[in-house]
């Protein structure tokens, strides 16, 4: 009977984390749906510096900004790559241009619609989903390494 009652509750774990990935999902594509009417301009990267955003994973992360009727609005994304291809993206993609969409009722709601840069896949494309300060994403302290050149 115990047997029974510990596959039981696997069975509904199981199930409970397929349904509460399906659900996270579904709200993550219907936010990017919801870009369809944004507007376009031109982003420009101003700071590059390898981050943290697990436990053991670090990201090379790009600090960008944009311009909306005079005002400068700013966002991050992060590329997945190696820790060798890391170092040299953060120096090449330093004052590079790429297109971004924003919400023209909130301007400092962004997306980034290509799906990657340079051969590598974009994270982060949406500035509603901006990894949190909590749960697994840098809650260590450990503060970025900065590798911008001045």
């Amino acid at each position: 009977m115990i047997v029974w009652l510990i596959l039981l509750g696997i069975v509904a774990l199981v199930i409970g984390l397929i349904v509460g990935t399906q659900i996270y999902e579904d709200r993550i594509d219907k936010q990017v749906a919801e870009t369809a009417d944004w507007l376009e301009t031109e982003a420009t990267i101003h700071d590059a510096v390898i981050e943290r955003v697990d436990k053991y994973t670090s990201y090379p992360s790009f600090g960008f900004s944009y311009v909306v009727d005079g005002e400068y609005f700013s966002g991050r994304f992060f590329l997945k790559a190696d820790s060798e291809q890391s170092e040299e993206l953060t120096k090449a993609l330093l004052n590079r241009r790429f297109p971004v969409q924003y919400d023209p009722d909130s301007s400092s709601n962004w997306y980034i619609a290509q799906a990657n840069m340079d051969g590598f896949e974009i994270l982060q494309k949406l500035s509603s989903g901006s990894p949190s300060d909590w749960g697994p994403y840098r809650s260590d302290g450990d503060e970025p390494i900065d590798l911008h050149i001045n």
